[in-house]
C-alpha cells in the first residue's frame, strides 16, 4: 500500500475513533495482539512519543511471543483495548500491570 493509502486509512480511523467508534470485531481479530503490555513515553529530539511494549502475536514481521515496542501511538484507546500507529492497529491483551510513574520521561 502506498503512503497515501496508509495516510487515508489513518485519517479515516482517527476520525472514527474521535466520534466514539471502535475497530470492528474483524479488524480486531486481524490485528497483531500485544500481551503483557505496558506504555512508555520516549523523548525523541524535542518531541515525546507514547509507545506500547509487550509480547506480540500474529504480527507479520515478528515471531509470536517476541518482545516489541511499537512506533509512536497516534491513538491509544482509553479503555486499553487497542492502539493505532501510523501503519497498523494493534489489539491489546492483558496489561503488564505497570503504571506510568510520574517521572516516566527520561529527560
Amino acid at each position: 500500500m502506498s503512503n497515501t493509502g496508509f495516510k487515508q486509512d489513518l485519517l479515516r480511523d482517527i476520525e472514527s475513533y474521535a466520534l466514539g467508534e471502535t475497530p470492528s470485531a474483524f479488524e480486531m481479530l486481524r490485528a497483531p495482539k500485544i500481551e503483557n503490555w505496558s506504555t512508555q513515553v520516549l523523548r525523541v529530539g524535542k518531541e515525546f512519543k507514547l509507545v506500547a511494549r509487550g509480547q506480540v502475536h500474529r504480527h507479520p514481521e515478528h515471531h509470536d511471543g517476541e518482545d516489541i515496542s511499537t512506533v509512536a501511538a497516534l491513538w491509544f484507546d482509553r479503555h486499553g483495548r487497542f492502539v493505532r500507529t501510523y501503519h497498523r492497529l494493534y489489539a491489546l491483551g492483558e496489561p503488564a500491570g505497570d503504571e506510568i510513574p510520574i517521572n516516566a520521561v527520561d529527560l
